[in-house]
């Protein structure tokens, strides 16, 4: 039995918690004419309070540094929006407020398909979940992605260890694209140039940790643009 790391648990309660809030905010959408001028602004009210609640629930430790900023920012916005609230044009509130509530859930799932995987901290368990995503893909090939040789990978699937750097961020890279690409198309992805990385192959700087961020950035690009 897989027991969830302390990370997972919290970023599962945050979906949640999101997923609730665009309930709630689909709901002031489904608000009759009639009750407009009552509903809407009492509802609108409360979004700044709510995002100071949910604000303290975002612990630096569950997100990269870059979505975390991009999670604050996106929730500046939305106090901004409440604050521009146009009693004329109510329903454009609400769109916003969704567009916004996705966003953020967005970010939210990202991070926690990262903590899912990494959680134990142990190289036999990584190797075991990258075996268990790229069912198709020879060993070989994921020993060469996570920098070792076939001996080292199968050490690790019969004993573990502490996990170095690039299996854990190869990990959390293919976490993040098996979302929205195919498992061939997962792998090609480590193979091919990208402009976010000066031209470079990610394959070619996954062992230099100050690509490490533009790595994490690229999946995240490369995923809103393939539609995910």
């Amino acid at each position: 039995m897989t027991i969830p790391s302390p990370e997972a648990e919290r970023l599962q309660a945050l979906d949640i918690e999101l997923e609730r809030w665009k309930d709630y905010i689909l709901s002031i959408g489904d608000i009759k004419n009639s009750e407009v001028d009552q509903a809407y602004g009492k509802r609108f009210g409360e979004t700044e309070k709510r995002l100071l609640a949910l604000n303290e629930k975002l612990h630096p430790e569950d997100f990269d540094p870059e979505a975390l900023a991009e999670l604050r920012d996106i929730m500046l916005k939305w106090i901004a929006a409440a604050h521009d609230f146009d009693e004329d044009q109510p329903l454009d509130t609400v769109d916003t407020y969704l567009v916004h509530a996705e966003a953020m859930r967005h970010l939210v799932r990202d991070a926690l398909d990262v903590h899912v995987e990494g959680a134990s901290r142990d190289a036999q368990a990584i190797v075991d979940q990258l075996r268990t995503w790229l069912p198709n893909t020879t060993q070989a090939e994921i020993a060469r992605l996570v920098g070792i040789s076939d001996r080292q990978f199968h050490r690790w699937k019969k004993t573990g260890g502490k996990p170095p750097r690039r299996l854990t961020l190869v990990a959390r890279l293919v976490a993040l694209l098996r979302r929205s690409w195919t498992e061939e198309g997962v792998v090609a992805w480590f193979h091919r140039p990208r402009r976010e990385l000066d031209g470079k192959k990610p394959f070619e700087v996954l062992d230099d940790p100050g690509y490490e961020r533009l790595l994490l950035t690229a999946v995240r690009q490369g995923r809103a643009g393939h539609g995910s």
